[in-house]
């Protein structure tokens, strides 16, 4: 695999549009899927490829079935397509050699040995038709700075998880910048509406403009190629991608091109910033409209060729112009009439969190938007069903295709959160319902609880998704620790009964005390909930029976993971009571029991930093060091920095209303950011103790937005990227450290 770098982009970019559109057909005309399943296993667990035969069978009444089966000596997968196979493939792994493939992999996996092989004939049908995975978030939280190697792996992965409907965004800025340049508008003004790389999810949902641009032509030609890449890849698999289309969003400078058109700015102020960010909407009545979706899917089908599927989100977070039901229905109408116009194939996917975020979404005014399309051309993807299960509540779509999807965090926030058994019992009954398509997962950011994601994707291929939850959790843990492990599976059983629970504080903002901003008035508090529905000490006891585990258990990357995740969050919780503590003693006018809490507290947030440093996946210096990746000069690597920076801590400006929105517990993000903040409160507090007068917390508010402005700048220090010290034997020191202060 060749990895494209930016400076070379332009050369690789100069084949003609007219190969392009031959080389896609192609791909999508040819993918018996076969081929790439082969090609997937030889990436994923090289060495052994040839162990492994790949067959085609037909679908089972429809359904997407795999199997695996010993063959004198050979391992025989079969399917009926490429992702069935990779399936097939994964379940192997996951039943028989006791292997997790990970969605954050930073390589291959390597077996030992020769391959064992499966007992006996396996046979899985899938309940679910579409298997849909990914976010328009998942872009800014996750994927901004992705390379074709991060890329491959995790498109491997989603096949190994059984995905055939990802939602596949990259590069869409490139048939934008040729489609308004059509109309006439200037290269440089284009790229200023786009706005920033880790931005654009927001940009694309019509949320804001201009936040964080110009955007860089080495991201944007970047980002085409990669696109490119990745459908390859994707559709050689048999995946069906889903694509963007035009939901009426247009920069303000079309008005002045064409000046009669009806273009209207919408929804200003959203998420508090400033009018200069307002995004301008084109009116579906106008003839404009399908002009521009005409040009634009043509420019699409050019670049990146089709699979029918186009998402498209005329109304995220933003209210129309008008909340008429017959506007509505015009809008969906001219939405979908336009798709066909340039696709009579194209099918619309929409996500039902426009009409969840918004009480204004009446059942007249839902109705009139879906039934405007014709019965099939528009699914719903019912974004938040742990949360709210929307087809309950909207007459099940009024009979339109849905996908139930489970999302579990806003902005990638790193906390133990599993509903488990309410996402098992949910799954189960909306499979059932007749419009149910198919399930997914909307989450914004990846490397989240990774036994959630696994449980919805894996779900629908068990018969009648009917396995128990003790069954499933077995074999869950047993695949973690690379072996079937009693006291591995005994933390697991008690983490699904007594931590990972049903009842909770809901998905928005999580996190803990040490990632808060530092008050003394908490609750409420924003965008970083420290609350947990369990009580830390069961949490304790799973870790307890987690190092019982055999110590060969240990060399298991999954064990190894789990361990610091799980560590993580227990002493992340003991940063509560420590806050609580040091709130106490300032309300008292008590000095020394402050200084004795806030010195404690201190020194677990350091001591947490120390434990994430051991994995690649907390570590902020490899979400720097990628978006660097993307700069051809000195001046573009410190701009892709300040935007990575920025996503995660101010997310726009300093004091605004989405700070810490996407806060997350990464190694040198703890130590830079989050622990100067809780440095200086705790110094200014432990004056004004002194000083015998209440604690200024205006003063302090001052000089916190300052410096969260300037980390956000900033291009130095360098974050270390490569894991420092042993997981386990760092997780289980600093675990026996705090183990029975934690257990209080």
């Amino acid at each position: 695999m060749i990895t494209i770098r930016p400076a070379k982009l332009l050369a690789v970019i100069s084949m003609s549009v007219s190969l392009l559109t031959v080389s896609y057909a192609n791909t999508i005309a040819s993918r018996d899927g076969v081929a790439g399943a082969t090609a997937l296993i030889g990436r994923v667990l090289p060495g052994h490829a040839d162990r492994f035969t790949c067959e085609l069978i037909a679908p089972d009444q429809g359904r997407d079935v795999f199997e695996v089966e010993p063959v004198n000596d050979r391992i025989v997968l079969r399917g009926n397509n490429g992702v069935s196979l990779a399936m097939a493939f994964n379940w192997y792994l996951r039943y028989t050699a006791y292997v997790n493939y990970d969605w954050m992999a930073a390589g291959p996996l390597v077996i030992n040995g020769k391959l064992p092989l499966p007992a006996g004939k396996v046979r899985q049908v899938c309940a679910a038709r579409e298997r849909f995975f990914l976010n328009y978030c998942t872009y800014g939280y996750t994927m901004p700075w992705w390379d074709a190697a991060q890329w491959e792996r995790f498109v491997d992965w989603m096949a190994m998880n059984g995905i055939n409907r990802p939602l596949l965004q990259a590069g869409t800025e490139a048939v934008w910048l040729e489609v308004w340049q059509s109309y006439g508008l200037p290269e440089d003004q284009i790229r200023n509406y786009f706005g920033g790389p880790a931005h654009l999810p927001w940009h694309r949902m019509a949320n804001q403009d201009k936040w964080g641009g110009p955007l860089p032509v080495s991201y944007i030609e970047g980002q085409k190629v990669l696109q490119q890449k990745i459908l390859a890849q994707a559709r050689s698999l048999g995946m069906k991608p889903i694509l963007s289309a035009f939901a009426g969003h247009v920069p303000p400078q079309l008005k002045k091109v064409r000046p009669s058109a009806s273009i209207t700015r919408i929804n200003p102020g959203w998420g508090h910033m400033s009018a200069d960010y307002t995004t301008w909407f084109l009116n579906p009545k106008d003839p404009l409209f399908k002009e521009i979706q005409g040009k634009f899917l043509q420019k699409l089908q050019e670049i990146y060729g089709t699979d029918h599927l186009y998402g498209a989100d005329p109304f995220n977070e933003i209210r129309p112009p008008s909340w008429e039901p017959a506007y509505l229905a015009s809008v969906s109408k001219t939405i979908y009439e336009s798709m066909a116009m340039a696709d009579p194939d194209a099918v619309w996917y929409q996500m039902s969190w426009t009409f969840t975020h918004r009480r204004n979404w009446s059942t007249p005014r839902l109705e009139a938007m879906t039934k405007a399309v014709p019965l099939g051309k528009l699914v719903y993807l019912d974004y938040v069903c742990e949360e709210i299960e929307f087809y309950t509540k909207s007459k099940q779509f009024f009979g339109a295709p849905f996908i139930w999807c489970y999302l579990a965090n806003f902005g990638g926030n790193t906390h133990l959160v599993a509903p488990l058994n309410k996402i098992q019992t949910r799954l189960k009954e909306a499979l059932k319902v007749k419009n149910c398509v198919g399930v997914g997962s909307t989450l914004e950011g990846l490397n989240v609880n990774p036994i959630a994601y696994d449980l919805v994707l894996e779900q629908p291929w068990h018969p009648n998704a009917g396995v128990t939850m003790d069954d499933w959790i077995t074999s869950y843990a047993t695949r973690r620790a690379g072996r079937p492990d009693a006291a591995d599976i005994a933390a697991w059983r008690q983490l699904a009964s007594r931590v990972l629970l049903d009842t909770g504080v809901g998905i928005w903002g999580h996190g803990i005390a040490f990632q808060a901003l530092p008050s003394i008035q908490h609750p409420p508090w924003g965008f970083t909930n420290p609350e947990t529905p369990y009580s830390n000490k069961d949490l304790v006891l799973a870790i307890d029976k987690l190092l019982e585990a055999d110590p060969a258990c240990r060399q298991a990357d999954g064990y190894q993971f789990d361990l610091v995740n799980l560590v993580r969050q227990a002493l992340g919780n003991y940063t509560l009571p420590l806050y609580q503590d040091m709130v106490k003693a300032i309300q008292t006018k008590d000095l020394a029991a402050f200084q004795k809490a806030s010195s404690r507290f201190m020194e677990v947030g350091a001591d947490l930093d120390v434990l994430l440093a051991t994995r690649h996946e907390f570590l902020l210096g490899r979400w720097i060091r990628d978006a660097r990746k993307w700069g051809t000069t000195k001046a573009e690597q410190d701009y892709y920095e300040r935007n990575a920076r920025q996503i995660i801590s101010t997310w726009h400006k300093a004091g605004g209303h989405f700070t810490d929105y996407a806060n997350r517990q990464w190694s040198g993000l703890l130590s830079s950011y989050y622990a100067p903040r809780w440095q200086k409160f705790i110094e200014m507090a432990a004056a004004d103790l002194k000083a015998g007068k209440p604690v200024d917390m205006a003063d302090y508010d001052n000089w916190r937005r300052t410096f969260e402005d300037t980390w956000s700048k900033a291009t130095s220090p360098v974050f270390p990227v490569e894991p420092q010290g042993d997981p386990c034997a760092t997780a289980e020191r600093l675990f026996r450290k705090y183990r029975q202060e934690m257990n209080h």
